[in-house]
């Protein structure tokens, strides 16, 4: 028997020609079927987010029965294929004054109905209000009584200084402060922000860093202005310095001092030791300290020493000692 193959017998110029035209007539004939099929009418379901804005300050929503409208949208199913705002989920942004309010058990209740979302869908989309159909009906929101208030940011932080280095100042925080959102109930607990804590080894530089900061209340529907600030931690290499200074007194008892009415001191100078930062050092001199005593006890038998304290210095100075930290006095009164 004499067996040709496809290659020996289907394989010719006019089977190839027939086999093409019909691959080109099924191709229009699908084509033809699908135009007619896609031109039809075709429901699709859109999932529509519903954000509100410009909420007043005094008012803080606690309650939404839902977020989402569900439109059931007819169109023709070619539509539904080209369009890109049919095939995902949208967002309408409500103004807060196009709400519709309502008293409900004391409660400020609001709503927002399938007929708006239905008319917000219809401009943005350009389809017919008739062939538009939002589920649910209704999305309910229950607000309470709000407060907005300003209150500083507290740097927390946990430093390790190499030695010779100290704070040179207060860490700074920028912002300083934040506004704080909530339930009015914790108005009057919320009185500063904290940051993260910031932990370093072994600092012996002024740091910069940002911070989140720490919501109080992450809970109770507390939101704050910020969410973080940038942090300067100024650190300085500080150095042990020395003044002299005379003694003052500071003892309203004596009020004229003559011959005949002393208050004589042994020694009448002390020494001030301080810490200063390295970059102050040429800064500070003596006459912006301020060395006194008080009055004598007189009370007290056998008593003849007064305690000297420093009663002004400059701010960019830690005191350290005085020496002496007492003195000898005697007192000489025209009785």
């Amino acid at each position: 028997m004499n067996i040709r193959t496809w290659t020996e017998s289907g394989n010719t110029p006019e089977n190839r020609s027939k086999a093409l035209t019909f691959l080109v007539c099924f191709f229009f004939s699908f084509m033809a079927w699908l135009f007619i099929k896609l031109s039809n009418e075709a429901t699709a379901v859109i999932p529509v987010e519903l954000h509100v804005s410009n909420i007043p300050e005094d008012l803080l929503f606690t309650h939404q029965s839902d977020s989402t409208f569900a439109l059931s949208v007819k169109t023709t199913g070619i539509r539904i294929l080209t369009s890109r705002n049919l095939r995902r989920t949208q967002k309408i942004e409500a103004d807060f004054s196009t709400l519709q309010a309502m008293r409900n058990d004391n409660e400020n209740l609001f709503f927002f109905t399938s007929s708006q979302a239905e008319v917000r869908f219809s401009l943005l989309n350009e389809i017919t209000r008739s062939n538009l159909k939002a589920h649910p009906d209704t999305i309910f929101f229950t607000a309470s009584q709000a407060f907005r208030k300003k209150v500083p940011v507290m740097v927390q932080q946990d430093l390790d200084l190499r030695a010779g280095f100290q704070l040179y100042d207060y860490p700074s925080a920028n912002p300083d402060s934040v506004y704080v959102s909530g339930p009015v109930n914790l108005q009057d607990s919320i009185t500063f922000i904290e940051t993260e804590q910031f932990n370093i080894q072994q600092a012996d530089k002024s740091l910069e860093t940002t911070l989140p900061l720490v919501n109080p209340y992450p809970d109770r529907q507390v939101s704050l202005s910020h969410d973080e600030v940038d942090v300067i931690i100024p650190i300085e290499e500080f150095t042990e310095a020395t003044a002299e200074l005379p003694l003052k007194i500071d003892c309203p008892r004596i009020e004229e001092m003559d011959e005949n009415n002393r208050l004589l001191l042994f020694p009448e100078k002390v020494t001030v030791f301080y810490l200063v930062a390295l970059r102050d050092v040429r800064a500070i001199t003596p006459d912006m300290f301020e060395a006194q005593v008080g009055c004598p006890d007189t009370t007290a038998q056998g008593s003849t020493r007064l305690r000297a304290r420093i009663s002004e210095h400059p701010a960019l100075v830690e005191i350290i000692r005085l020496r002496p930290s007492e003195v000898e006095y005697i007192w000489i009164r025209n009785e």
